[in-house]
């Protein structure tokens, strides 16, 4: 049995992914925020279904700089932000899913490299990287922080070239591997709608969407709540 979608859930699943991002966090009660891009003021505000007069105030915020992010989660008989209290932000993304595992279903042991592939752990401050190399070329990688209980996955990527061959699957079970190294409950990530066929086949649920709105006359921002990795050389 896994936990329902909540605003601790939340909590815990934006302390995890800040940390995979080296983003700064704070917590004001119900309203989350990350410090997306260094010393800007570029903060991503993160709300579970909140209520209209938290959701017109965390909108307002928002709007007034270019750059920062507005992310509500709901569950599905949430449905969808009240369009009202958004003002004149526009929706940027709504195909991300948030998805729990019971990490008891999983495997503990490391999984084993396709043929011709190497992967190799790194940790760091809170959270650990995972590459897979064909030869010197980055081929895929993921991250992966615990926060108490849970194990936040998280930047799960694939190389254009190696699509289709496993590789997003022997990340996954590599970064839960590592994570049953601790004491784990439940493992959460956001992913693509593209992914979330593949959690699925690997025992993940969908617990709510996740909707993403900017304000319409800065640059176009992008989720970063998901499968890719800006930093694959």
């Amino acid at each position: 049995m896994t936990s329902e979608l909540s605003d601790a859930l939340i909590r815990t699943w934006v302390t995890g992914w800040s940390r995979t991002h080296d983003y700064d966090v704070q917590h004001d009660g119900e309203l989350h925020l990350a410090l997306r891009t260094g010393d800007s003021d570029e903060w991503e505000y993160v709300l579970h279904a909140p209520a209209e007069d938290r959701l017109r105030t965390a909108a307002q915020a928002v709007a007034k700089v270019p750059g920062r992010l507005l992310t509500v989660i709901l569950s599905p008989k949430e449905g969808t932000p009240p369009r009202g209290a958004l003002g004149d932000l526009e929706l940027i993304s709504n195909e991300e899913r948030l998805m729990v595992v019971d990490m008891g279903t999983q495997d503990v042991e490391d999984p084993i490299a396709p043929e011709g592939f190497t992967g190799v752990r790194e940790d760091f401050d809170g959270w650990t990287l995972f590459t897979v190399y064909d030869g010197d070329a980055v081929a895929a990688r993921g991250r992966v922080a615990v926060v108490e209980h849970h194990a936040v996955l998280d930047r799960i990527f694939t190389a254009d070239d190696y699509r289709r061959q496993g590789l997003g699957t022997y990340v996954t079970r590599a970064l839960i591997a590592i994570a049953l190294e601790s004491d784990v409950d439940e493992g959460l990530l956001v992913a693509t709608g593209e992914g979330v066929e593949l959690y699925e086949y690997l025992g993940w649920t969908p617990l709510g969407s996740v909707h993403v709105f900017g304000a319409q006359d800065g640059e176009p921002s992008r989720s970063s709540h998901s499968q890719f990795d800006d930093t694959v050389e």
